[in-house]
């Protein structure tokens, strides 16, 4: 079985037991966990995929239990060991459905100042399908921005499909710098994952459409996502109030899941759910149908529980989908 590869940055998260914690004292912090890329090869790991993390973890007891936390989805590491350390974020979960708040503490992580050579990166990619890359690592140093484009040009020239997360993130790098970055990889991308939010954000551009239809907004950004370069496949999150839903495109045709309205408990991660059941959609060939319909569900349910990665089983994801989505006309 070929391997799916993620290339990134593992950090320790942190979640106060009571979640009003900036204006109430919580004496306890729950641990676990989580990043983007590691979040969608856990989803795929679980299922029996071959897939395998490439980062770096300190020499400690922290990186030691990173390792074994991947291990324990599915997902195999190979990572660079230093003396550096590993990063940590801080989330208050957003009550009401509002987002989360992050706090990150992640500055000279060992992620951070590793420099991929030819050797490591050859013996990363061999019997390699596809690497799952974000618009999170380049902005954490040039080293993991020159690291993003070495593994680009490596992918291509061994026919390997490159899956990226434009996932800007306004506290590590300005819209200006990411717009740059992102106009310099959309070109090499096969499949790319992003929402009408993001998108319009770093490349400056403002909705022109009546939101009086779920996936007005979606479509429009899908047209300007193919303006500036005709991307294969694009796979997109649609949030709208309290309903989300999912959209993916490809080959001229535009494939919609029903809608989901429900009580959040922790969005973080779920889009990378959705990244994951994707890509498990992808490499079971399904029609792009059962693909959406099934990722969107795993998206939705990501968000009734706690920590990054999602634990639940074809079964479990199905039956939400039955009970919970509502018909799409």
């Amino acid at each position: 079985m070929e391997k799916i590869v993620g290339y990134g940055e593992l950090m320790l998260r942190l979640t106060p037991e009571n979640y009003d914690f900036l204006s109430t004292f919580s004496e306890k912090l729950l641990s676990t966990y989580g990043g983007s890329e590691a979040n969608s090869l856990s989803f795929l790991g679980r299922r029996g995929y071959n897939c395998e993390f490439l980062s770096s973890f300190p020499e400690n007891e922290i990186g030691n239990k990173a390792t074994s936390f991947l291990n324990s989805h599915g997902v195999k590491v190979n990572a660079n060991i230093d003396h550096n350390r590993l990063g940590k974020y801080l989330i208050i979960p957003g009550t009401k459905n509002k987002p989360s708040k992050i706090i990150y503490d992640r500055k000279n992580s060992s992620f951070s100042k590793f420099k991929l050579n030819d050797k490591f990166i050859n013996k990363s990619l061999k019997n390699c399908s596809h690497i799952i890359i974000s618009g999170i690592t380049p902005p954490l140093s040039n080293v993991c921005y020159d690291n993003i484009f070495k593994l680009i040009e490596k992918a291509k020239n061994n026919d390997i499909k490159i899956v990226y997360d434009i996932n800007y993130r306004k506290d590590l790098w300005s819209r200006s710098e990411s717009k740059n970055f992102n106009l310099k990889i959309l070109k090499y991308i096969d499949i790319l994952f992003t929402n009408s939010n993001t998108f319009n954000h770093v490349f400056d551009l403002k909705s022109k459409v009546k939101l009086n239809d779920f996936y007005n907004e979606s479509e429009e950004t899908l047209k300007n996502i193919l303006n500036v370069n005709n991307i294969p496949t694009i796979c997109m999150t649609v949030r709208n109030k309290d309903q989300i839903g999912g959209l993916i495109f490809q080959k001229s045709k535009i494939y919609k899941s029903n809608i989901y309205n429900f009580e959040h408990v922790d969005r973080v991660g779920a889009g990378d759910s959705f990244t994951g059941a994707t890509l498990y959609g992808f490499l079971k060939s399904w029609p792009i149908e059962k693909v959406v319909s099934f990722a969107t569900a795993a998206f939705a349910i990501s968000h009734t529980k706690f920590g990054d990665v999602n634990c639940f089983d074809d079964k479990e994801i199905e039956a939400f989908r039955i009970n919970n989505s509502i018909n799409y006309a």
